[in-house]
Parts: structure tokens; sequence; C-alpha cells
């Protein structure tokens, strides 16, 4: 009895949706961009809503607004492009070996920054290819890949959930203190979202690889032989939740680490000792820096709050509500802890580095994004009947006064969402490419917009 064909059919439909998708992959990049977006929230794929979502970070950084300024001046991207420019076009291979060798023995190098991963994606930007202007384009595709590929695991599960409207703005807010504008600064952020891809990673799926993932952040960032240093910590001493909780409330009153402590183990490689003199003096020149960037760009409320430390007041009710109501030690389970357990180590760092404001303000942003992470993973899984075990009367107040806090840092990372991306990642970003001075960022846009309506 003859099948006439039919059991080539399903091999037929699964060619025909690889080439539809195909065809939204290519119009989405070069004709409209959001349209990535929208079929990565349509698709049930997570392998395929993954690399839709890197393409749209990576056409973010195609497109981003920072140009080649031969002065340096502006924001950290600025002088990252222009070191590609100056120093690694036309560098010879055996000069990039040579730096590359001083890098990883922890010397003083000739390179513009010590850091492997920027020393590697600016040589092949600038040495081999020649097209310095590429730089952004590959920092944004491997920042987008670990960054979408974390937002993938975390927000599992968002789509049948059902949450109160204070709950939303929590995880709108932690979403937003660390965003696609983490781009623009290429080492630090992107190791942070490689730490954490490699941590739930792991955790989730207990894959080796995954462990050789979570030791690259100091390549990435020097700061995170320092910064990771928690995330270590749980991965060799596992979940331990009295005492994370303990010595994070004792960091609140204590110093652990003493800075005469700090700066003697800092003096034993040349290249620490360097870093750690270049924060102790660059922290309040460059908090000076951006205070008058963001003055300039109407920011200068919600970062005189920011510097006030309201947000981490926002983020210490917000932990203290979890520890007391019982949420971290009996409503997470053992990888929600675990991931709870590196943001709560990382906030006890932050607090007892609070003498070296450069590692104490990232080590503190690294730890709210793991604190943000569990949160959100534990209230998607429990999105009806959330568990609070103890002291339930506590847990509605303390929630509704973190996220009162949490308004003006909200508020303030919602304003530099837009310092960045261009207009023409709404549509055709393929102008930019072939014409750089025709680009314009969306709040450039905005700005234009409203004095043509006024």
């Amino acid at each position: 009895m003859t099948d006439f064909g039919l059991h080539k059919r399903p091999g037929r439909r699964r060619q025909a949706d690889s080439g539809m998708r195909a065809v939204k992959f290519i119009v989405g990049i070069l004709i409209a961009p959001p349209l990535l977006l929208i079929e990565a929230w349509r698709t049930k794929d997570e392998r395929y809503s993954h690399w839709l979502l890197t393409a749209l970070i990576t056409i973010y950084g195609s497109t981003i607004g920072i140009a080649y300024d031969p002065t340096g001046a502006g924001s950290d991207g600025v002088r990252h492009l222009l070191s590609v420019y100056n120093h690694y076009v036309g560098l010879s291979f055996e000069q990039f070996l040579r730096e590359s060798y001083q890098i990883l023995s922890l010397q003083l190098t000739t390179a513009p920054k010590e850091d492997l991963y920027i020393h590697v994606v600016s040589y092949l930007v600038g040495g081999i290819l020649g097209l310095p202007g590429l730089f952004f384009t590959v920092v944004a595709f491997v920042y987008g890949y670990f960054f979408t590929g974390s937002l993938l695991i975390i927000f599992r599960g968002w789509r049948r959930a059902r949450l109160p409207l204070v709950t939303l703005f929590l995880i709108a807010n932690f979403f937003l203190i660390k965003n696609i504008e983490g781009v623009n600064t290429v080492r630090t952020w992107t190791g942070l979202w490689v730490l954490v891809y490699a941590c739930l990673q792991y955790y989730q799926t207990k894959k080796w690889r995954y462990l050789f993932l979570m030791v690259a952040p100091p390549l990435i960032h020097f700061g995170y032989f320092v910064m990771a240093l928690p995330a270590y910590a749980v991965l060799l001493f596992g979940n331990r939740v009295v005492l994370y909780s303990l010595v994070f409330v004792a960091s609140s009153t204590t110093t652990f680490v003493n800075p005469g402590t700090f700066a003697d183990l800092a003096s034993r490689s040349e290249l620490a000792e360097h870093r750690f003199r270049i924060y102790q003096r660059d922290d309040v020149a460059n908090a000076d820096i951006v205070f008058e960037q963001s003055r300039q760009s109407g920011n200068r409320i919600w970062l005189s709050l920011q510097r006030s430390g309201v947000q981490k007041w926002a983020l210490n009710v917000f932990v203290y509500t979890l520890l007391l109501t019982g949420i971290y030690m009996m409503t997470m389970d053992a990888f929600q802890k675990r991931i709870f357990s590196v943001g709560l180590l990382t906030l006890t760092l932050s607090n007892s580095l609070w003498y070296i404001y450069a590692v104490s303000n990232r080590a503190w942003v690294i730890g709210a994004v793991f604190i943000g992470a569990a949160f959100i993973m534990t209230r998607l899984q429990q999105t009806s009947g959330f568990r609070v075990p103890a002291f339930r009367s506590l847990y509605a107040p303390g929630i509704y006064l973190s996220a009162l806090l949490f308004v003006p840092y909200f508020a303030y990372n919602l304003s530099t969402l837009l310092d960045f991306p261009s207009v023409f990642m709404l549509g055709v970003p393929f102008v930019v490419w072939f014409d750089p001075s025709l680009n314009m960022t969306l709040k450039e846009a905005l700005r234009e917009l409203l004095f043509a309506v006024l």
C-alpha cells in the first residue's frame, strides 16, 4: 500500500520552517531589527530565540552612538575605540604576542588595557581585519550572547506569569541595572554576564564546560580576580545559607578586609599594584566626570540621588526582607539559592571594600544582578500562592519600601538606556554602516523632535 510520499512531508515542513526563519532573520538584521525581538517573543524554541536576540544586540553594537574621536573625550567606549585606531591598526603579530604574554603574566604592558579580552578583540578588528569600525559590532555580539542567554534562563516561565505590579516594577528595575548599555564599557559588564551565564548554566546542567567559562571573567576584566571570588566560594562550599546571611549582616557594620592588608596583597604583583593605585586615584575623578556628563544630559537629579546611595538602601531593604521572611532559606530551591548566595557574598565583598569605590561599586552591581536573578526565577516558578514562610506581615511593607527607594535609580537607568542606541535600530541599520555621519541616538532624535514640536 502506497503512502503517496506522506512520510516526506515532515522533512519538507522542517525545511520550509528553516527557510522562513532564515528570511525573517535576514530581514530583521538588514531592514527592521525590532522584528528580531518580535520573532524571539513568538517562538518557543529557546535556542532560536537566543540567536535572534544575540543578532539584535549585535545590530545595536554596529549602530551604537559612539564614533571615532581623536581627543578621546566622552564615555569609556570612545577611548576604547580610539585605542583600536591608534594602537592596533598595523600592530605586528610579534608585538601582539609580546603584549599578550605581558598581560597573562600580570606584568605592566605596552597595550592600552591590561585585559586579554579587549586586547584580542582590538587586534582582531584593527590588526587582522583592518576594520576598526567593527569593534563594537564584535563586542556587542559577545555581550549579546551571554546577556540574552542569561535572560532567557532567568525569565523562563514568563509567559504564564501573573504578578503584582510592585513585583513587576522590581523585575523591571533589576533588568535595567545592567542592560544593553553595558556594551559601552566593553570589559566590566561583559565579564558580569559571562559570570552570570556560566553560573546559571553550570548549576542547572552540571556540565564541565561551564566551569571553564566561570573562570573566564578575570581574562575579560582584571577586577574579576577579586569580584568573582564570591562565585568561586559558592562553587567550592555550596549553599551555606545561615553562614552567608550572617556574614552579609556583619559586613554592614564591620570591615572584614583591612585597607592595609588589601594594599599589601596588591603590591605582590606590579600589575595589581598599578591597578590598585589607579582605582584609588581615579575613583573621585571618574565620579565627577560621570556627574558632569549626566548634568549636561538632564539626569542631574537622578544621579544626585544615586550618588547619595539611595539604591543601596533599597537593595538592603529588599535583601533583608527576603532573609527575615525565610524566602532565601526555605522558599528558594537549591538552584535559586546558589544564585542568591553568589549575590549575597558579592554584596558582602562590596561592603567590605568600601574604601575602593570602583571595586565596591562594581561588586554591588554584580551582587544586585545575582540577587535579582534569583528572585525573578523564584517568583516565576511560584506565580500563584507565593510562599512566605516566616514573618509574612513583613514581606509586603519590605517589598513596597524597596520599590519606592528604587524609583530614582530606575529613572536614571531608564534615561541612560537611551544614551547609545541609534535611531537606525528601528529600521534600515545598513544606512549607518555605509555613512556613519548620519547616525543619531534615540535620545538625540527625541530631543530634536521635541524642539520641532515646541
